[in-house]
Parts: C-alpha cells; sequence; structure tokens
C-alpha cells in the first residue's frame, strides 16, 4: 500500500501546482486591473510595485490553495478512473476509499499549515499592505520637466521653461506664475537658472538669475510693479513625488491573529455588560418616576407650585432618561456588531483551511464520475463548486452581520454541506453506484443545440 499511497501523491503534485498558479494568475490580473492606474499615474518604482504583489498574495494564497486541492483531486482521480487505473486498483483488492486516505492526510496537513498561516502571516501581511497602499494614495504624481509645456502639478504655481540641459538641473528661460497665498498672481520671469529638491526631497527648490518680478498693485488694479533681480529663490512646498512611508498602530479584523480578535472581543463583551446595566438602571428609574405615589421626584430641585413647571420638568427628566436609554441601546447594537465581525474573521481562519479536506472528500468521487473531459472538466467543477462555497461564505458573514444566524453558522455552513456531499458521493463511489456522468463538450453541445431550437422557434 505505501507504493500505492506514494503514486497517488504523486499524481496530485502536478495538478495542485498547476490549479495553485492558474487561480493565482486570475486573482493576480483581477488586482492588477484594480491598481492599474495608481500604478501608472503615481510613479511607483520598481521595488515598490513588486512589494504591493507581495503582500497581497498572501491573501491571494489563502484562496486559492483550497481551490488548487479541488482541482488537484478532480483531475488526478479523473486521468486514473478514464485511463482504468481506478479499475486495476480494484482488481487487485485495493478499494477506492482506501486511494482516497492519503490525500485526505495531505489536505490536513495543508490545512493546519493553511491555519498557522492565516493566524500569522496572513494578517501582518494585510496590514501592511493597507498602509502601503494609503500611502501611495497620499503619494503625489510623478512629473518631469518638458521644454515649452506648462506644468500644473504644484497647487498655486504654473511653471513654463523653455529649454533644459542634460543634467535636468540647469534651465533657461522660464516663466512662473504665482497664485498661492495672494490676492492678486504674480509672474516671475528669467533668463536662466537651476530647479532642485531641498534635503527634505518634498520642497523644490528654483533659483532664479537675471529675471524680473511682474505683479499688479493690489489697492489699483490698473497698475502695477515691475522689479529687477539678478538672483531670486523660490520655494515650492509639498512638491515631492516620492513614496513617504508610514506606520499606523490601527488594525481592523482581517489584520489581527486570533490572539488580538480574542482579546478584543472579552474588552467588547465588558462592555455590552456594562451597556445593558445602565440601560436596566435607567429603565427602573423611569418606572419609579411614574409610578411614584408623591408628585415627581424633579419637583424637590423646583421651588414653586406652579403644575406647569413641575409636569414640564417631569416631561425633560423622562425625555433624558428615554434618549440615554437610545444612546445604551445603540451602543449595545453596535459592539454586538463589532462582536460578530470578529467572531466571524475567527471562524473563517479555520473553515477555509478545513476545506482542503471538504474539496478532497468531494473531489475524489467527483473525478472519478465524471471522467470526460480532462482538464477542462477539473476546471469547471472546481470553479463551479469554488463560486458555491463562497456564495456560502459571503451570504452567511452577511447574516450573522445582521445577527441572523450565529458565526460559527455562518462560517461553517459550506464546509458541513459540502462535506456531506461528498461522503455521500463517495459512499454511491465505492458501491460502484453511477451518479453522475459528465462533460464539458457535451454540455456545451447540448446547450448549443437547445439554444439553436429555441431561436429558430421564433
Amino acid at each position: 500500500m505505501k507504493i500505492a499511497y506514494k503514486y497517488m501523491l504523486k499524481e496530485h503534485i502536478g495538478p495542485f501546482f498547476f490549479g495553485l498558479s492558474t487561480v493565482t494568475f486570475v486573482l493576480i490580473m483581477d488586482f492588477i486591473l484594480d491598481i492599474l492606474n495608481m500604478i501608472i499615474s503615481k510613479g511607483l518604482p520598481a521595488l515598490v510595485i513588486l512589494e504591493v504583489f507581495v503582500l497581497n498574495l498572501a491573501w491571494m494564497f489563502a484562496l486559492s490553495i483550497p481551490m488548487a486541492v479541488l482541482v488537484a483531486v478532480l483531475m488526478a482521480f479523473g486521468r486514473m478512473s478514464a485511463d482504468l487505473e481506478i479499475t486495476a486498483f480494484k482488481a487487485c483488492g485495493v478499494p477506492f476509499y482506501k486511494l482516497l486516505i492519503p490525500v485526505v492526510i495531505a489536505s490536513a496537513v495543508l490545512a493546519g499549515a493553511l491555519m498557522w498561516f492565516n493566524d500569522r502571516i496572513l494578517p501582518e501581511s494585510n496590514h501592511r499592505a493597507r498602509v502601503l497602499m494609503s500611502d501611495i494614495t497620499h503619494k503625489k504624481p510623478a512629473w518631469s520637466i518638458e521644454p515649452g509645456l506648462f506644468i500644473d502639478n504644484f497647487p498655486g504655481y504654473h511653471l513654463l521653461i523653455q529649454n533644459v540641459q542634460e543634467d535636468r538641473i540647469h534651465v533657461e528661460g522660464v516663466t512662473i506664475y504665482e497664485e498661492k497665498g495672494r490676492e492678486t498672481p504674480r509672474t516671475i520671469v528669467a533668463e536662466k537658472g537651476t530647479i532642485g529638491f531641498m534635503e527634505d526631497n518634498t520642497t523644490l527648490r528654483i533659483d532664479l538669475r537675471d529675471g524680473e518680478i511682474h505683479e499688479p498693485d493690489s489697492e489699483d488694479p490698473s497698475k502695477y510693479r515691475r522689479l529687477k533681480f539678478e538672483e531670486q529663490s523660490i520655494y515650492i512646498p509639498d512638491a515631492g513625488s516620492q513614496l513617504v512611508r508610514s506606520d499606523s498602530e490601527y488594525r481592523g479584523d482581517r489584520e489581527q491573529s486570533i490572539a488580538m480578535m480574542k482579546a478584543n472581543n472579552a474588552k467588547i463583551k465588558e462592555k455590552i455588560v456594562d451597556a445593558r446595566e445602565n440601560l436596566e438602571r435607567r429603565i427602573d428609574k423611569s418606572f419609579k418616576i411614574v409610578e411614584s405615589e408623591e408628585k415627581p421626584v424633579p419637583l424637590s430641585r423646583v421651588y414653586t407650585a406652579d403644575a406647569a413647571r413641575a409636569a414640564e420638568v417631569f416631561r425633560n427628566e423622562i425625555n433624558d432618561l428615554r434618549k440615554q436609554a437610545k444612546y445604551d441601546i445603540q451602543n449595545i447594537e453596535g459592539n454586538l456588531r463589532r462582536y460578530n465581525s470578529f467572531s466571524v474573521e475567527i471562524h473563517k481562519k479555520f473553515s477555509i483551511p478545513v476545506a482542503c479536506i471538504v474539496f478532497a472528500l468531494l473531489g475524489g468521487p467527483l473525478g472519478v464520475m465524471a471522467r470526460k473531459g480532462g482538464m477542462g472538466t477539473g476546471l469547471g467543477l472546481s470553479l463551479f463548486f469554488f463560486i458555491l462555497y463562497w456564495a456560502f461564505l459571503i451570504g452567511g458573514e452577511e447574516l450573522a452581520d445582521r445577527r441572523i444566524i450565529s458565526a460559527f453558522w455562518a462560517m461553517w455552513s459550506a464546509n458541513i454541506i459540502l462535506g456531506a456531499v461528498g461522503i455521500y458521493l463517495l459512499y454511491k463511489t465505492v458501491k460502484e453506484s453511477t451518479v453522475i456522468s459528465f462533460s464539458i463538450k457535451d454540455f456545451l453541445s447540448t446547450l448549443l443545440y437547445r439554444w439553436k431550437k429555441v431561436a429558430n422557434s421564433r
């Protein structure tokens, strides 16, 4: 059996890495389309772009690894079934479920590694990726000096340079329209000068020589002043286009480990208990005021016999208690949503890795039963079941956020249902019952035939 087990694992290695690379590539392409405009407009260096992709590979692997398991199992068992290797194993007295044992064990090991990855690596990668993307968002667009073209990258300044020397520092024919911090704009022209950044790499310094300043008179717009200068320096702040890296102590629910989220949930529980106690005290106080046989309690602070005034004070007291109770209710609702959000993420760190085992149980029987179609069948069925699985997760998370179902059922219902389907199909396969016979080619041919039939009937 050791030889058979080694053979089974060997047959899954190639399809697994094929599925992993294919799914990851699809996710990368979708990610590139989202940030391509930002990469081009911000003029990011190659190392920063590489860092963005490496950090975002973490969540991509967390999704693509379970799907790669399903692709591998479907393709491996489908090929072996098509080549009658499964039949040969049965003829040698090796039942199908024993062939699935090494695959399930390997999937369990992979699931354990993925749990550790989701708890230790993924939160830190998500955190660093979010901070980096925030820094990129705040980065100023890249700019360059083009002779004869206006540079409008700096708020309050418009630059026109007629000639730029090869060192990109010395310039000639400089015209600057300055509006920032002035009631009336002024124009600065110079025959030549130099341009470069200060030591902070954010302040642009333009040293001009042999020029003039033309400035309208703010009191009499029909007049203006013309000043000649031999040397003049212009400083433009916040002109740098370099990426300024920052750090953030704040972490969202997907940027925290299990221990962090459990600690936050413990604090949230305390807040919920405190808010409920405050709400109960205010309700009790309201009933005591209403049911009191004496005059309303606030009357003890009113030194008048005016009944209208007493009633007004009474109403104000009740309204204050109602507002405070409403605040407590909102506080409880908000904390419950946060508690559920953390609980969902905690369960998700376990449920998605366990999907590797579920997909192994599901993919083996499906691969044997859907032996026609080869690679297309494997990818098609994998995509279908993964979309179904992901729909369960998204829908469950939404229901959990609304507190319709618990976080456990929100994250584990997909594993339970698909796992039950996998066990049922495994039982049918072991009993050699024909449950499904699937071919991509036959499916598309049937679909095309029906479409043509509907089109001709019109």
